[in-house]
């Protein structure tokens, strides 16, 4: 039978067919939508659960009005209002308008928003700090997300008895797993304090990698001893004059620090301007030091060793860094 000779397909199988397809995208949805509002009301019952259980092990903590939303590609949690404490290690959180989002296919990448954040340290010294239009993104995996990322608005810190003690247009933080080792980078901008009156606003950027972050982390550290890092960059920039650090540092079993240091200044005699205002009971210091560097030109590149504590400045000890804990 030839090709010309084959049946044709009749109106009312065409239709039938049709019908059985239509009826196929029809059942698929519907397992579809079965699937994400399942999904989603196991998302507001554990986040209760979470919320009971740290309760339970005699943490505060609150997510208010807890509400799966999303559909039909994303899925992610909405509360009023979210609140964690922990009175035993003096720390609270808590926040306003949280939104969080991940898509379908990617569920363990998850970003979101808060309109408002606020904490409060007890220890070492009581510090309270509040932030606005705060965005953040992690890519979670165990034991810990390979990535997060906090980008903010306006930040403000103070003490306890309300005393200002700074504040800063914006800010961000970021944090990746890469093996054993931790990369954090972090960043400023605006950032004034009445603490240091007179400065201009300044921005501060630090770019650092903690060699076997991810395990220490794990274990709860509560000492930076033990600790050794790679220092991508650590800058201090105003409008008109900055120093950046670059190099390696390591706090030894006794607090004591061992690092081999460039500091790269920017208008030198800028900066000794800044930092004698900044600290004038150490004026004369920073001036004559500041006399010697900006004999070195315009954007010196100071190399500073620090053995035990004992900071270097070619065979000359410059000064000393006390102990840390």
């Amino acid at each position: 039978m030839t090709s010309s000779e084959q049946p044709k397909p009749t109106g009312k199988s065409m239709s039938r067919r049709f019908a059985w397809f239509a009826m196929a995208i029809v059942a698929g949805i519907g397992l579809y939508t079965a699937g994400w509002f399942w999904a989603a009301d196991r998302l507001e019952s554990e986040t209760a659960r979470v919320v009971e259980r740290l309760r339970a092990d005699g943490k505060e903590a609150d997510c208010t009005v807890p509400t799966a939303r999303g559909y039909p590609f994303r899925i992610g949690l909405y509360c009023d209002g979210i609140a964690f404490a922990d009175r035993q290690q003096g720390l609270s959180v808590s926040g306003s308008g949280l939104r969080s989002a991940a898509q379908i296919y990617q569920p363990f990448r998850i970003v979101g928003e808060l309109d408002t954040l606020a904490t409060e340290l007890a220890a070492p010294a009581g510090i309270r700090t509040t932030a606005k239009d705060i965005r953040f993104s992690t890519r979670l995996a165990h034991p810990l997300p390979e990535i997060a990322s906090v980008e903010s608005g306006a930040i403000s810190a103070s003490d306890f008895d309300g005393r200002a003690l700074g504040s800063a247009q914006g800010g961000a933080a970021h944090a990746r797993s890469r093996g054993p080792d931790l990369d954090l980078a972090g960043s400023l901008k605006g950032l004034v304090t009445p603490l240091a009156a007179g400065l201009p606003p300044i921005d501060v950027d630090a770019d650092v990698t903690v060699l076997d972050g991810v395990t220490k982390l794990q274990s709860r550290p509560h000492s930076l001893r033990g600790n050794s890092i790679d220092i991508r960059n650590l800058a201090a920039n105003a409008p008109d004059g900055g120093a950046s650090i670059l190099g390696k540092a390591a706090v030894d079993a006794d607090g004591l620090i061992d690092a081999t240091l460039e500091i790269s200044i920017r208008n030198p005699s800028v900066v000794a301007k800044h930092l004698a205002t900044a600290m004038p009971q150490l004026a004369p210091d920073i001036a004559r030091y500041g006399r010697i560097i900006s004999a070195m030109g315009d954007n010196p590149k100071i190399p500073i060793v620090i053995v035990k504590g004992e900071v270097k400045l070619g065979i000359f000890t410059i000064g000393r860094v006390p102990p840390v804990d």
